[in-house]
Protein backbone atom coordinates (compact mmCIF):
# COMPACT_ATOMS: atom_id res chain seq x y z
CA UNK A 1 0.00 0.00 0.00
CA UNK A 2 1.47 3.46 -0.72
CA UNK A 3 2.12 5.62 1.39
CA UNK A 4 -0.60 8.76 0.59
CA UNK A 5 -3.41 5.70 0.80
CA UNK A 6 -2.19 5.03 3.90
CA UNK A 7 -2.38 8.45 5.40
CA UNK A 8 -6.23 8.29 3.68
CA UNK A 9 -6.86 5.75 6.41
CA UNK A 10 -6.01 7.71 9.69
CA UNK A 11 -6.25 11.03 11.05
CA UNK A 12 -4.43 12.51 14.15
CA UNK A 13 -6.42 13.37 17.11
CA UNK A 14 -5.26 15.66 20.01
CA UNK A 15 -5.80 16.78 23.55
CA UNK A 16 -6.02 14.44 26.46
CA UNK A 17 -9.16 14.17 26.22
CA UNK A 18 -10.09 13.24 22.67
CA UNK A 19 -7.31 10.76 22.71
CA UNK A 20 -9.03 8.96 26.13
CA UNK A 21 -12.49 9.10 24.47
CA UNK A 22 -10.81 7.46 20.75
CA UNK A 23 -9.50 4.83 23.19
CA UNK A 24 -12.86 4.05 24.63
CA UNK A 25 -14.59 4.35 21.37
CA UNK A 26 -14.97 1.78 18.55
CA UNK A 27 -12.03 3.18 16.07
CA UNK A 28 -8.72 1.58 15.71
CA UNK A 29 -5.34 3.29 17.44
CA UNK A 30 -2.27 3.12 15.68
CA UNK A 31 -0.27 4.71 18.09
CA UNK A 32 0.03 7.33 20.36
CA UNK A 33 2.21 10.40 20.47
CA UNK A 34 3.12 12.24 23.55
CA UNK A 35 5.69 14.82 25.53
CA UNK A 36 7.00 13.47 28.87
CA UNK A 37 3.92 15.62 30.67
CA UNK A 38 1.39 14.07 28.24
CA UNK A 39 2.69 10.53 28.61
CA UNK A 40 3.21 10.41 32.72
CA UNK A 41 -0.77 11.84 32.86
CA UNK A 42 -1.50 8.86 30.28
CA UNK A 43 0.49 5.96 32.44
CA UNK A 44 -0.35 7.35 35.80
CA UNK A 45 -4.11 9.14 35.89
CA UNK A 46 -5.91 7.58 33.08
CA UNK A 47 -7.85 4.81 33.46
CA UNK A 48 -7.96 3.47 30.10
CA UNK A 49 -4.13 3.19 29.11
CA UNK A 50 -4.18 -0.04 31.51
CA UNK A 51 -6.33 -1.76 28.83
CA UNK A 52 -4.62 -0.45 25.39
CA UNK A 53 -1.08 -2.28 25.98
CA UNK A 54 -1.20 -3.37 22.61
CA UNK A 55 -1.08 0.25 21.24
CA UNK A 56 2.66 1.31 20.24
CA UNK A 57 3.29 4.50 22.32
CA UNK A 58 6.05 7.22 20.90
CA UNK A 59 7.58 10.29 23.00
CA UNK A 60 8.21 13.49 21.41
CA UNK A 61 9.38 16.71 22.67
CA UNK A 62 7.35 19.51 22.08
CA UNK A 63 8.68 20.53 19.01
CA UNK A 64 8.22 16.88 17.38
CA UNK A 65 4.71 16.96 18.53
CA UNK A 66 4.24 20.33 17.08
CA UNK A 67 6.05 19.51 14.08
CA UNK A 68 3.46 16.41 14.21
CA UNK A 69 0.32 17.87 14.47
CA UNK A 70 0.75 21.86 13.59
CA UNK A 71 -0.77 23.15 16.37
CA UNK A 72 0.11 23.88 20.57
CA UNK A 73 -3.42 22.82 21.94
CA UNK A 74 -2.41 19.10 21.86
CA UNK A 75 -2.01 19.21 25.83
CA UNK A 76 1.09 17.22 25.23
CA UNK A 77 -0.71 14.14 23.82
CA UNK A 78 -1.93 12.64 20.39
CA UNK A 79 -3.09 9.41 18.43
CA UNK A 80 -3.22 8.55 15.33
CA UNK A 81 -6.46 6.26 14.53
CA UNK A 82 -8.94 5.37 11.82
CA UNK A 83 -11.08 7.74 10.15
CA UNK A 84 -14.24 8.48 11.25
CA UNK A 85 -17.44 6.38 10.52
CA UNK A 86 -20.82 7.70 10.59
CA UNK A 87 -24.09 6.30 11.41
CA UNK A 88 -26.55 5.99 8.38
CA UNK A 89 -30.23 7.44 7.96
CA UNK A 90 -31.23 3.56 7.98
CA UNK A 91 -29.40 2.80 11.71
CA UNK A 92 -30.74 6.17 13.42
CA UNK A 93 -34.55 5.06 12.09
CA UNK A 94 -33.99 1.75 13.88
CA UNK A 95 -32.50 2.85 16.88
CA UNK A 96 -35.34 5.65 17.26
CA UNK A 97 -33.46 7.51 20.07
CA UNK A 98 -36.00 10.19 21.70
CA UNK A 99 -33.80 13.07 21.27
CA UNK A 100 -32.35 14.22 18.08
CA UNK A 101 -30.29 17.15 16.73
CA UNK A 102 -30.01 18.26 13.77
CA UNK A 103 -27.54 20.81 12.57
CA UNK A 104 -28.20 23.04 9.42
CA UNK A 105 -25.64 24.77 8.20
CA UNK A 106 -23.06 25.10 11.12
CA UNK A 107 -19.46 25.33 9.25
CA UNK A 108 -17.61 27.05 12.22
CA UNK A 109 -15.90 23.20 13.46
CA UNK A 110 -15.71 24.83 17.20
CA UNK A 111 -19.52 25.60 17.24
CA UNK A 112 -20.20 22.07 15.91
CA UNK A 113 -18.10 19.94 18.40
CA UNK A 114 -19.68 21.85 21.24
CA UNK A 115 -23.09 20.84 20.25
CA UNK A 116 -22.17 17.67 19.67
CA UNK A 117 -20.78 17.76 23.42
CA UNK A 118 -24.23 19.23 24.79
CA UNK A 119 -25.83 16.36 22.50
CA UNK A 120 -24.24 14.05 24.25
CA UNK A 121 -24.50 15.17 27.77
CA UNK A 122 -28.63 15.79 27.59
CA UNK A 123 -28.55 12.16 26.59
CA UNK A 124 -29.76 12.91 22.84
CA UNK A 125 -29.53 9.67 20.54
CA UNK A 126 -27.93 11.12 17.64
CA UNK A 127 -26.98 14.01 16.04
CA UNK A 128 -27.87 14.76 12.05
CA UNK A 129 -25.30 16.93 9.85
CA UNK A 130 -26.06 17.60 5.95
CA UNK A 131 -23.27 16.50 3.61
CA UNK A 132 -22.82 20.05 2.76
CA UNK A 133 -22.50 23.50 4.13
CA UNK A 134 -21.44 22.11 7.40
CA UNK A 135 -18.31 21.64 9.13
CA UNK A 136 -16.92 17.91 8.85
CA UNK A 137 -16.31 15.29 12.17
CA UNK A 138 -12.31 16.75 12.17
CA UNK A 139 -9.77 16.33 14.62
CA UNK A 140 -10.85 19.93 15.27
CA UNK A 141 -14.27 19.13 15.79
CA UNK A 142 -13.48 15.96 18.22
CA UNK A 143 -11.16 18.15 20.26
CA UNK A 144 -13.99 20.88 21.00
CA UNK A 145 -16.56 18.23 21.59
CA UNK A 146 -14.42 16.64 24.17
CA UNK A 147 -14.33 12.85 22.77
CA UNK A 148 -17.59 13.50 22.50
CA UNK A 149 -18.30 12.35 18.94
CA UNK A 150 -16.95 8.91 19.86
CA UNK A 151 -19.61 7.56 21.67
CA UNK A 152 -22.70 9.30 20.13
CA UNK A 153 -24.10 7.96 16.56
CA UNK A 154 -23.51 10.61 13.95
CA UNK A 155 -25.66 10.99 10.34
CA UNK A 156 -24.56 12.67 7.47
CA UNK A 157 -27.69 13.24 5.46
CA UNK A 158 -27.39 14.36 2.00
CA UNK A 159 -30.29 16.62 2.63
CA UNK A 160 -31.81 18.15 6.04
CA UNK A 161 -34.74 18.35 4.07
CA UNK A 162 -35.81 15.15 3.47
CA UNK A 163 -34.29 13.94 6.83
CA UNK A 164 -36.68 15.97 8.66
CA UNK A 165 -39.86 14.57 6.47
CA UNK A 166 -38.10 11.10 6.89
CA UNK A 167 -38.39 11.68 10.82
CA UNK A 168 -41.67 12.88 10.93
CA UNK A 169 -43.06 9.87 8.73
CA UNK A 170 -41.55 8.13 12.04
CA UNK A 171 -43.28 9.60 14.94
CA UNK A 172 -40.61 12.41 15.45
CA UNK A 173 -42.16 15.92 16.77
CA UNK A 174 -39.86 18.41 14.75
CA UNK A 175 -38.78 21.87 16.58
CA UNK A 176 -36.59 24.83 15.39
CA UNK A 177 -34.91 27.28 17.52
CA UNK A 178 -35.08 31.14 16.28
CA UNK A 179 -34.75 33.87 17.89
CA UNK A 180 -37.75 35.20 20.16
CA UNK A 181 -40.50 36.43 18.17
CA UNK A 182 -44.26 36.53 18.89
CA UNK A 183 -45.13 33.52 16.92
CA UNK A 184 -42.41 31.36 18.41
CA UNK A 185 -42.57 28.91 21.69
CA UNK A 186 -41.02 29.75 24.59
CA UNK A 187 -38.71 27.49 25.60
CA UNK A 188 -40.10 26.97 29.68
CA UNK A 189 -43.57 26.20 27.54
CA UNK A 190 -42.21 22.93 25.98
CA UNK A 191 -44.60 19.95 26.59
CA UNK A 192 -42.50 17.07 26.56
CA UNK A 193 -43.67 14.41 23.50
CA UNK A 194 -42.44 11.07 23.03
CA UNK A 195 -40.16 11.51 19.94
CA UNK A 196 -38.31 14.78 19.29
CA UNK A 197 -35.85 16.41 16.74
CA UNK A 198 -34.58 19.66 17.43
CA UNK A 199 -33.17 21.83 14.43
CA UNK A 200 -30.21 24.74 15.12
CA UNK A 201 -29.15 26.98 11.99
CA UNK A 202 -26.15 29.10 11.63
CA UNK A 203 -25.90 32.15 13.60
CA UNK A 204 -26.27 34.32 10.72
CA UNK A 205 -28.95 32.82 8.13
CA UNK A 206 -30.60 30.37 11.42
CA UNK A 207 -32.55 27.41 9.97
CA UNK A 208 -33.15 27.44 6.86
CA UNK A 209 -36.66 28.75 5.30
CA UNK A 210 -37.73 25.50 3.51
CA UNK A 211 -37.01 23.47 6.44
CA UNK A 212 -38.70 25.66 9.17
CA UNK A 213 -42.11 24.91 7.30
CA UNK A 214 -41.80 21.75 7.62
CA UNK A 215 -41.49 22.31 11.61
CA UNK A 216 -44.19 21.20 14.00
CA UNK A 217 -43.12 23.93 16.37
CA UNK A 218 -40.13 26.79 16.53
CA UNK A 219 -39.15 27.44 20.05
CA UNK A 220 -37.18 30.01 21.30
CA UNK A 221 -35.37 31.52 24.18
CA UNK A 222 -36.07 34.23 25.93
CA UNK A 223 -33.18 36.84 26.50
CA UNK A 224 -32.27 40.74 27.40
CA UNK A 225 -30.05 43.25 25.88
CA UNK A 226 -29.29 45.09 22.66
CA UNK A 227 -26.77 41.62 21.46
CA UNK A 228 -28.51 39.84 18.37
CA UNK A 229 -28.78 36.13 20.03
CA UNK A 230 -27.14 33.82 22.00
CA UNK A 231 -24.19 31.64 20.36
CA UNK A 232 -25.74 28.68 18.92
CA UNK A 233 -23.59 26.06 20.85
CA UNK A 234 -24.70 28.00 23.60
CA UNK A 235 -28.35 27.87 22.37
CA UNK A 236 -28.30 24.39 21.76
CA UNK A 237 -27.08 23.23 25.39
CA UNK A 238 -29.86 25.61 26.91
CA UNK A 239 -32.72 24.05 24.81
CA UNK A 240 -31.26 20.30 24.70
CA UNK A 241 -30.64 20.28 28.40
CA UNK A 242 -34.82 21.76 28.99
CA UNK A 243 -35.71 19.08 26.59
CA UNK A 244 -33.97 16.50 28.00
CA UNK A 245 -35.10 17.25 31.85
CA UNK A 246 -39.05 17.76 30.59
CA UNK A 247 -38.37 14.44 28.63
CA UNK A 248 -36.71 12.71 31.56
CA UNK A 249 -33.86 11.66 29.70
CA UNK A 250 -31.73 12.99 32.68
Amino acid sequence: MRQEDFQEQYELIYGRRPVIEVLRGFRTVFEIYGTDAGLDWFRNDCDVSKTQIGVPIKKLDKEGIFKLLGRTDHQGLAAKVSKFQFTSNKQIVSLKPRLLLLADGITDPHNLGAMIRSAYLCNAGGVIIPQRNSADITPVVVHCSAGATEHIAIVQAESITHTVQMLKENGYYIIAAEKPEKSTLELSDFVSTEFVALIMGSEGEGVHKNILRRCDDIVSISQSGVIDSFNVSVATGIILHEFATKMRLL
